[in-house]
Order: C-alpha cells, then structure tokens, then sequence
C-alpha cells in the first residue's frame, strides 16, 4: 500500500522538471510512500498532481521530500543475502538487516520511480544498523542544483536512531543521452531471473524496472551493482568481514550494464594497506573485459587476512 501527496488540489499546466508516474507506486507491496511539498498551498508549488486516467502523474519542480517507511522480514533478508552472496552469518542466523539492503532500498526506489533519473554517484555512511521486522524510515530531501541537476540526502532511521546518511547526485536524461536497448533474445535467462529474485527479496515488482517508456529495460539497476561489493568484501574475509561504515560508488557516464553477459558483473577488490581498525578497499565492477564503475568502501574488519 502506498500513500502519496495530494497537494493543495491545484491541477493546472505548470512547468515541471520532471514527473512521477504514479502508477509505479504498485511496484511496492508493503512499502508506504508520504510526499511532502512546503509550498503545496501557494501559487507555485513544487509538487502538483495530473490526473490523466491510468497514466496519473505527480509533477516536481523545487525543493520537496519523501517519507519512505518500510520493513525487513528476516525471511526476505535471508534471501537477499543467499542472492547477494553474504556470507556473514549476522544477517543469516542473527538478527540484523545487511547494509547492502539498507542501500538498496535507498537506491532502488529512485530507478523505479523516476527512470529518467540518471545516477552518477552515491556516498552512504552508515552510523547504526538496522534489525529486522521492525518499522524503518528513508527521508529523502530533494534539491535541484540547477535545472537538470540533482542532489538527494537521504537521512535513514529506525526507533528515532539513525542508521545511515546517504547522498546521490545525479541529473535528468536528456534526448542526447543514449538508451541502452537490449532485444529479449540476447537476454541471459538464468542472470535475469537472479536480479528478478533480488527485486523480490526486496518486496518489488521487478516489472515495473524493466518497463520503460516504448521499451522493455534490461539492464542491472545500479542498486544491484551497488549491493555486490559488500558481500564480495565479507567473502574475501572469511565471512566475517565486520560492518561497513562507508561505501561509495561512482558510476560515471558510462552505459548501465546489460543482462547478457555468462557469469554477470564481477567485483574486483584492492586494499590500500592492511590495518587493525578501518580498511580503505578500492573496489571495481566489471563485466566482460569492461570496467564500468568504481567504488570505495570503509570498513571495520572482525578477520584479519583478505585473500
């Protein structure tokens, strides 16, 4: 169930910088969505509401905010990370929710929400961690640099405690920018059908990703991207790994990776130097003989050796 902003029931032609189209909100089957404009009673506010049949869209323009509640049920976290390949038994056998989940539900609500949003760089810092079935809050403060331009805190919390601060730069697709289209019959079956169970692990309809505007979208959501070098690190530490107190990707401008490839995206790590408290771990995403995304994560090692 979603709930969504109503304004103040001005519904007249403005200029707007982007739009959401509503009925993407369906894609989320337990998540509850608040959005908050403070100048939803003026004259211009920053949101508004067009109603056009099946296609009703709410339209940005300035500075507003989105409360996102959700939860984790350890069911579905155990899945997330049986398809992630964590192996830190902290989010198998115990009770706390992953900080790859923590992000994707940041990052994945944005892609299917608003896909002409392009994301180049997401910086997350996490300050606690969460635990499962218990009532999780995402605030999202949007403001717009310039134009197409576009910074998002994220302020990430649960029973008043926070848990993450996260920010995302990222800008409005333009006609020059390039689609990337892949035909169905290139598509690799059993990678598709793992991000397909990744999407569900986090209660979202993975269709309402892949539906895009005239095409069928088959390329990793960079939340996915995003989720892998967490687990790649605990895995390289003998499933300990510790918590990760900073993680960083820049995806640039480079294409988002097709689902085409034999084994799916590979992470690469490298450690600065080896240290008793916080580690710095470079990391690489790659597909192929192509690097496409770079990272960096902070973390707090329980093992002592990486392999």
């Amino acid at each position: 169930m979603s709930i969504i902003y109503k304004g103040s029931g001005l519904e007249r032609k403005q200029n707007s910088v982007f739009s959401i189209p509503l009925r993407k909100l369906d894609a989320f089957r337990a998540d509850m969505f608040y959005f908050r404009d403070v100048k939803a009673l003026t004259p211009t506010p920053s949101l508004w509401l067009e109603k056009n049949g099946f296609d009703n869209r709410l339209h940005a323009r300035d500075k507003f905010s989105i409360k996102h509640e959700y939860s984790i049920p350890k069911s579905f976290g155990q899945r997330f990370v049986e398809i992630t390949h964590d192996k830190n038994h902290i989010h198998r056998s115990g009770n706390i929710v992953p900080g790859a989940l923590t992000t994707s539900k940041v990052i994945l609500p944005l892609e299917v929400l608003i896909p002409d949003l392009i994301i180049s760089k997401v910086n997350i810092k996490f300050t606690g961690f969460a635990q499962y079935g218990e009532r999780i809050l995402n605030i999202f403060f949007w403001q717009f640099v310039s134009h197409d331009y576009i910074q998002i805190e994220v302020k990430t919390y649960q029973s008043q405690k926070s848990i993450a601060r996260t920010i995302i730069l990222g800008r409005l697709r333009s006609n020059k920018d390039k689609v990337v289209k892949v035909s169905e019959e290139a598509v690799n079956r059993e990678l598709l059908k793992v991000v397909e169970e990744y999407f569900n692990s986090l209660q979202i309809q993975y269709e309402e990703y892949i539906q895009k505007e005239g095409y069928m979208d088959y390329t990793y959501p960079l939340a996915y991207i995003a989720s892998l070098p967490s687990a790649e690190i605990v895995n390289r530490m003998d499933g300990q790994g510790g918590m990760i107190n900073m993680l960083r990707m820049d995806f640039g401008t480079l294409e988002r990776i097709p689902i085409t490839g034999k084994t799916g995206p590979e992470v690469k790590l490298q450690r600065q130097r080896e240290r008793s408290t916080f580690n710095k771990i470079f990391t690489e995403i790659a597909e192929g003989l192509v690097t496409y995304y770079h990272g960096l994560a902070i973390v707090n090692p329980v093992a002592t050796t990486i392999a």
